[in-house]
């Protein structure tokens, strides 16, 4: 293997808004530093998330990760040593203009419609709204998908993950900025393992050549896992890496 890509919630930390395993943490941070190094037998590691470029810098920082991340599911990479954000493939002016008018539909007409739901901040290109009672999400997505056929588009991908409704711009997702991302840094898919957990990273499963998830993951994210760990988020996420065959390719 040549690169690791882990997704953040539901894997790296819990979904649910509780403190971490610190101790686990502590554990992936001296895993991800040493592959970072040269050293160990794991190769570096890198980030794929919904969250925010500021959220993803900082724990790039902590675990030393030296490889571009992927941030907004796809929408934004970013590179820590020049502090630079860039949209991924796909991403147009347009259609950032077009995703703030639903931004605009979501905060006047849909959050005041519903106590429940938190819109997040900090996204430049991706929309996200959080709830604890993600059952309502449904109805929800039913309402935004009727506002942006009305409006004429672009067009956007909603998905649901256990606590979060995120709107993406279709075609923008975490397998096509990965696949570019790869092809930048020369790195052969096959040589790629990654680790997700809901829907949203169906698209990273078909961008990488290993795919894990932990116990906590979708049905239809376990579906099409090579391996399932049977420990849940970032206890599953050290079990996956200490799988046989996710060790760094030999040297020629």
């Amino acid at each position: 293997m040549e690169l690791i890509i882990l997704d953040i919630d539901g894997c790296i930390s819990p979904e649910e808004s509780v403190p971490w395993d610190l101790d686990c943490f502590a554990e992936l941070a001296r895993l991800s530093r040493a592959a970072s190094a040269g050293h160990g037998s794991l190769p570096p590691f890198t980030l794929c998330t919904g969250r925010p470029q500021p959220y993803v810098e900082v724990l790039m920082k902590m675990l030393d990760i030296r490889m571009p991340a992927i941030c907004e599911n796809g929408a934004v990479i970013y590179t820590l040593h020049d502090n630079c954000s860039r949209y991924g493939p796909g991403v147009t002016q347009e259609k950032i203009e077009g995703l703030r008018a639903v931004r605009s539909f979501v905060e006047h007409e849909i959050l005041a419609g519903h106590p429940e739901l938190v819109y997040q901040f900090g996204k430049e290109a991706q929309l996200s709204v959080f709830s604890n009672q993600p059952e309502v999400f449904p109805a929800v997505r039913d309402k935004i998908e009727a506002f942006v056929a009305e409006r004429g588009g672009p067009d956007m991908s909603i998905t649901l993950s256990h606590y979060y409704l995120n709107i993406s711009l279709t075609g923008v997702d975490k397998g096509s900025s990965l696949e570019a991302l790869l092809d930048e840094l020369g790195v052969d898919k096959a040589h790629t393992a990654g680790v997700g957990d809901t829907e949203g990273d169906l698209p990273l499963r078909d961008a990488v050549g290993f795919f894990a998830c932990p116990a906590n993951a979708t049905p239809a994210i376990r579906a099409v896992a090579d391996y399932v760990s049977p420990f849940p988020n970032i206890r599953g996420v050290l079990d996956i890496l200490a799988r046989p065959g996710l060790g760094k390719t030999p040297a020629a």
